[in-house]
Parts: structure tokens; C-alpha cells; sequence
């Protein structure tokens, strides 16, 4: 089952500067199969659970939760659901001149793989600002195109922070901690349940992404809250219950910390 936004053509301003063909968000289905020949877009995908298996340009992998996958247009692609474990996943399929540069300034020639990409936030950005922007059509294209741009930026950053491939253990705790960005966890508990020491879980990290695993995991938490202050009308004190805060002051503090401002203030664009 998938929930689809889609446009016709026209429908935007600007199309030859970026087309938005479609976008949505899939749900877990074992039979789920998709083969485009010859691509015309690009078809960008962030998965939220579950897992897929992808074969492009002669490429095959195995996407999971956190990844993004990035397909150019001009080459068959196919991508299907892993029938033990379907995936669902939110994505978009564009075009243009403006994914034509992007793609190609920010280095992403190559690349269809991203591991732990924190970009699900502006996924949902994306979709919701088309499924509340087709009166105003100028106004979506400018928003959508900003995200995209935002988008590419992100996974352009992962691909100078990869894991080293003498490190088995990175990509591992990110995958952990992206996966617990609700939950508050402690270090300690991470290394436990990977079976490391602090110091190694530390270490590994800090080798293959350039900071503490701390700093990162506090930055997920950080966008996630921004993302709920953003796209929903739920109270400071509720994000911070969901982010498993005992003290709504303590979670204001963090807040402020990283972001420069107060819940209350980002919201409300100060």
C-alpha cells in the first residue's frame, strides 16, 4: 500500500527547472516491485524500517532503516521489498535542470548508497509541503526546491564521513543509535547491547565519523524535536515525554544548546 502525491504536467511553474513527478510514502508489502527501463527522474529514497534490495548501473545492495538510495535518471533501476522484512520507506521522484546541477556540484556521481542518513525530517517536509501546496503552486516550488537542495547537501556530507572499511564497528553503532533517537539511551547500554567497551564504541565512532557518538546522537534528537516543533501542535512539554525527558527544563536547555534558541522561540521563528 503506498499514499502518493503526484503532479501532472503543468501543473508547477517552472518544470524545466525542477519537476516533481510524484512523491509519498510506502508501506510494508512483501510483493512490492518497482523496474523503470530508462529512468527519467531522479528516485530518492529514505527508508524507515525494514528492508529492500536494489539493483542499478550494475549495482546491487540491500538498503535498511536510516539509508537513503539515490538513482539517476538515464539508467534501469529496480527495486523491490525484502519479503521477510518489508521495508516502508518515504520518497520522492523529480527532475531538472536544478537535480541536474545539484547532483552533479555536490559530487554525488557514483554514489546511489547513503548509510545513516539524518535526512528523514526533510522527506517529510517535502511531502507534506505537496500535499498542502498545490494552490499555490509558486509558493510549493520554491519550498520543494529548497528541500531538495538541503536533501543533496546532506547526502553529500555523508560521503566525506563513511565509516573506514578497517572499522567494522561504525556503521553499526550509527545504525543503533539512529535507531534509538527516541529513547535516551546511554552509552554504556549502546556498548552492551553491540557488545563493546565505552571506550571502543567511542573510539570506532569517533575514528569513522569525525565526533563523539554523543555529539551525533544529541543532534538526531535535537532535529527530531525540531521537526515535531515544525510539522505537528504538540506541546514542549510532550516532545520532550517522547524523547523519553523526565524534565521539560532540561529538554528546553539541550535544546537551546544546540540550536541557539528556545522550543518556544524555534517555533515561533525567533
Amino acid at each position: 500500500m503506498e499514499h502518493i502525491v503526484s503532479f501532472v504536467p503543468g501543473q508547477l511553474p517552472n518544470e524545466r527547472h525542477l519537476t516533481i513527478h510524484m512523491t509519498g510514502i510506502t508501506f510494508p508489502d512483501r510483493t512490492y516491485h518497482i523496474v523503470r527501463d530508462h529512468a527519467d527522474l531522479y528516485c530518492v529514497e529514505y527508508v524507515i524500517a525494514g528492508r529492500g534490495e536494489v539493483m542499478c548501473a550494475g549495482q546491487r545492495f540491500s538498503p535498511g532503516a536510516g539509508d537513503v538510495y539515490l538513482l539517476p535518471p538515464g539508467v534501469r533501476h529496480e527495486y523491490r521489498a525484502v519479503a521477510a522484512d518489508p521495508y516502508k520507506k518515504i520518497w520522492m521522484n523529480v527532475s531538472g535542470t536544478l537535480c541536474d546541477a545539484l547532483y552533479r556540484e555536490y559530487g554525488l556521481e557514483g554514489t546511489m548508497l547513503f548509510h545513516g542518513a539524518p535526512v528523514h525530517p526533510l522527506f517529510q517536509r517535502f511531502l507534506d509541503a505537496c500535499e498542502t501546496g498545490k494552490d499555490d503552486p509558486a509558493g510549493l516550488s520554491v519550498r520543494a526546491a529548497l528541500l531538495i537542495h538541503e536533501i543533496f547537501a546532506g547526502l553529500s556530507a555523508l560521503c566525506t564521513i563513511q565509516p573506514q572499511a578497517s572499522d567494522p564497528y561504525a556503521a553499526r553503532i550509527r545504525e543503533y543509535l539512529d535507531r534509538h533517537v527516541e529513547d535516551n539511551i546511554r552509552l554504556g547500554q549502546a556498548a552492551r547491547e553491540l557488545g563493546l567497551s565505552v571506550s571502543q564504541l567511542t573510539r570506532s565512532f569517533a575514528r569513522a565519523y569525525a565526533m563523539p557518538p554523543y555529539q551525533y546522537y544529541l543532534g538526531q534528537r535535537i532535529e527530531l524535536a525540531q521537526s515535531l516543533l515544525r510539522n505537528t501542535g504538540m506541546r514542549v512539554r510532550d516532545i520532550a515525554a517522547r524523547l523519553h525527558c523526565s524534565d521539560e527544563h532540561y529538554f528546553s536547555a539541550q535544546f537551546k544548546q544546540y540550536a541557539g534558541v528556545s522550543p518556544r522561540a524555534y517555533r515561533n521563528g525567533r
